[in-house]
């Protein structure tokens, strides 16, 4: 009686494993969290609280190299913060040789937990596992079928795509989005072919010096920002404050990136904030207005590939009823069905603009 072959174990700190798009990597009792700023830094760059956003790996992808039909995935996922509106749910998605073949539901107890991934190809294949984007989570393991051949990505095709680092609120996290891999921003990179680093923070996107000196760092081919919608929300910017804050942090990025091309988005369509002032007293129009011309002050003064996106051009009035939230709620978000026309338009005005790699 022959024994079978045992199964192959991959540990979290495997070096064939790669984590695209994590800033840091926090490492645990058997267990690996990716994060989205430097995490032993990560209060100086939030100092009023907020770091578990830091912690929840939007765009974050675990890639590999195998040839299993299947994997196992051993992990931990703590549950999702309070939210206004429609509850946000685990999930991992698996993309191989770029196209997702699965999407697994997750549990977010908090403790030990695994799902279990059929259909991969059996062949030598890119792997990829996007993380969830609106929960924290770290990786125990990967299981493969015993026999398994494993090797880290290609460097030569991960080399070649151009690396996108974007900043952004929660709209830019993903709330709404119907798995990770089909948040808008992950959508464009995976159409574009750029290589995606997201630094969106929900409720935290307020032109924070810490986070220009973080892009400035970063090794990118193209920079964006979209901005608004936390600052006129929360108030963190007057209207005199708003175009210094946004003049002071462009020119922080771009003493690591002088001639990057450099996208700077407005909020797009807010339909309760449109007209009503924020705490600061803006409403979102004004707050529009305040960034396109801090945006062309940049330009006069001699940036030339800086650009500014008009956030309601992208997803404006019209796509209302591609927002998460129902009538009577505060409308900021797109839902699953929003965020493919969002990627789509967003993408199509970069590339008019000529503002891409």
């Amino acid at each position: 009686m022959h024994d079978r072959p045992a199964p192959l174990d991959i540990g979290d700190d495997d070096p064939r494993l790669t984590y695209r798009g994590a800033v840091s990597l926090q490492r645990g009792p058997g267990w690996t969290a990716p994060w989205r700023l430097p995490y032993e830094d990560a209060a100086l760059y939030l100092p009023e609280g907020g770091l578990g956003r830091a912690a929840m790996p939007s765009g974050v992808r675990v890639t590999l190299r195998t040839d299993s039909s299947s994997l196992v995935c051993r992990y931990q996922a703590d549950p999702p913060p309070q939210l206004n509106g429609p509850e946000e749910r685990a999930r991992l998605d698996v993309v191989c040789d770029g196209r997702r073949t699965a999407t697994a539901p997750l549990e977010t107890h908090g403790g030990d937990a695994e799902v279990r991934i059929e259909g991969l190809p059996g062949r030598m294949t890119a792997v990829e596992l996007w993380l969830p984007y609106y929960h924290q989570f770290r990786l125990r393991g990967l299981t493969l079928e015993a026999g398994s051949a494993v090797e880290p990505e290609s460097r030569g095709s991960a080399e070649r795509r151009p690396r996108w680092v974007h900043f952004g609120s929660s709209i830019s996290q993903g709330r709404g989005a119907a798995s990770p891999s089909r948040t808008w921003a992950a959508l464009v990179a995976r159409r574009a072919g750029w290589d995606l680093t997201s630094l969106a923070l929900g409720a935290a996107c307020c032109l924070q010096p810490m986070t220009a000196r973080l892009m400035r760092d970063l090794p990118a081919e193209l920079l964006t920002v979209c901005v608004g919608i936390n600052i006129q929300a929360l108030g963190s910017h007057n209207r005199d404050a708003l175009a210094s804050a946004l003049v002071g942090f462009v020119r922080t990025v771009r003493e690591g990136h002088p001639d990057t091309p450099f996208a700077v988005m407005s909020t797009i369509t807010a339909p309760e904030r449109e007209e009503v002032p924020g705490p600061s007293g803006m409403t979102m129009r004004e707050c529009r207005a305040h960034i396109r011309r801090a945006v062309a002050l940049l330009r006069d003064h001699g940036d030339k590939n800086l650009t500014y996106v008009h956030g309601p051009q992208v997803f404006g009035p019209s796509c209302a009823r591609l927002l998460l939230e129902p009538e009577g709620l505060d409308r900021l978000h797109p839902s699953a069905d929003g965020h493919p026309v969002f990627a789509s338009r967003f993408l199509t005005v970069l590339r008019r603009a000529g503002c891409v790699p």
